[in-house]
């Protein structure tokens, strides 16, 4: 017990993040749980509609996290094993970890539910739909933590069997190549099959989620232009492992922003039956599915701790200057951002034209949010370098003190 709570602390950094995305994962499952629970016609489908959209972002940024955690934790986890520690014993240990953080996260996560209710309630009924009083019952509350625990533990079960397997890089050729013809199949009901305006934009959230599903087995192909520039050299393989979950959050985030979005502007430019409601009916729709997203964005570059740790040591020892590390770490900012903002650019572009062409419209890009598509992904750059200058500089100036040079 005294090691998993000396683990635990010790990777504090690591588990913080995974603590607030699960807290604001249980609060936005709560929270469409409950509209569903409030039993009237209007608001049973609006819950399962906020649900689906929800849970579909917690399962994939949870997964891109516990992935990501693990082979952080990779060569620690081996060492057990290398002191004599049962491979079951592993197993369990890890899996106590995560099912013990998780639950607590999620259980904290309800807190933020009760003062989201009445605001929730308000902005709905001004839109004409129809609710009773939201409450959180003791079954939305066991339902919200159990869904989002869930989700946690099993999707460490794939990664902690690498444990046991020499630290190799799969070189499996047939998974982007799947993974192209299963994003064609996504695609293709857009192409082949008659659509209305309405059908198209609710069709384009599943585009959002096979696109972040797909994107650990995209990467090595997407990837591709960071070798041209120079930027991974030969280890595109590699460097999949830690950007894919590093990406993924922001394409969710920027999908349902931009490409959602374009595909509303691009409806409303039309005129067509065209009704907008208030921003905050948006917020509640919306938000379940962003919230996670956003919060797992901004703090996965925690996860990263260790590793950045790793290269500014190996900097170091190979006697790069002091400011190489930090320039290294904003330059994979840079490039994290760009692939990010190119995946969403892609689809919102696509959205955009198909909508436009079922609409009859003369120019097909009209409505494209690119105000909304400039900043969101240069503030993306700015906050992952931020946060990775702030890691690399606090192991900098510890090499250096351990050194004698500060």
């Amino acid at each position: 017990m005294i090691v998993w709570l000396k683990d635990v602390w010790a990777n504090r950094v690591s588990w913080l993040a995974v603590v607030l995305t699960l807290a604001v994962s249980s609060a936005s499952c709560s929270l469409a749980l409950v509209l569903m629970d409030s039993g009237t016609d209007d608001a049973v489908p609006l819950g399962g509609t906020i649900l689906g959209m929800s849970l579909c972002s917690i399962v994939l940024v949870v997964a891109a996290q516990m992935r990501l955690l693990i082979d952080e934790h990779w060569e620690v986890y081996r060492s057990w094993r290398l002191v004599g520690m049962p491979g079951w014993l592993i197993v369990v240990f890890v899996l106590g970890q995560v099912a013990v953080v998780a639950l607590v996260a999620s259980a904290a996560g309800l807190v933020l539910v009760p003062p989201l209710l009445e605001p929730a309630r308000e902005a709905l009924l001004s839109d004409g739909i129809v609710l009773d009083q939201l409450t959180v019952s003791a079954a939305t509350a066991l339902l919200s933590v159990g869904v989002c625990a869930g989700a946690a533990v099993l999707a460490v079960l794939l990664p902690v069997r690498r444990i046991f397997r020499p630290k190799v890089v799969r070189t499996a050729r047939w998974t982007a190549p799947l993974a192209v013809l299963l994003l064609a199949a996504v695609v293709a009901p857009s192409l082949f099959a008659e659509m209305k305006p309405d059908d198209l934009l609710g069709w384009s959230m599943g585009l959002i989620a096979g696109v972040g599903l797909l994107i650990p087995w995209l990467m090595p192909l997407v990837d591709q232009w960071t070798r041209v520039m120079g930027i991974a050299g030969a280890n595109v393989r590699q460097r999949r492992r830690f950007s894919a979950p590093q990406i993924l959050p922001w394409v969710l985030f920027g999908g349902l922003i931009v490409v959602i979005g374009s595909g509303m502007r691009a409806m409303m430019a039309d005129g067509a039956n065209a009704q907008v409601s208030k921003w905050q009916v948006f917020v509640v729709v919306l938000g379940p599915a962003i919230v996670p997203s956003v919060v797992a964005a901004l703090s996965i570059s925690l996860l990263m701790r260790h590793r950045i740790a790793a290269d500014v040591r190996a900097l170091r020892l190979a006697g790069a200057p002091s400011r190489a590390p930090l320039s290294i770490q904003v330059g994979e900012a840079c490039a994290l951002a760009v692939t990010a903002a190119a995946i969403v650019a892609v689809m919102a572009v696509y959205v955009v034209t198909q909508l436009n062409r079922a609409l009859g419209s003369e120019n097909l890009l009209t409505g494209l949010w690119w105000q909304a598509w400039v900043p969101m992904f240069a503030v993306m750059a700015v906050i992952i370098a931020l946060v990775k200058v702030v890691v690399a500089g606090r192991v900098l100036h510890t090499t250096m003190t351990e050194d004698g040079y500060a």
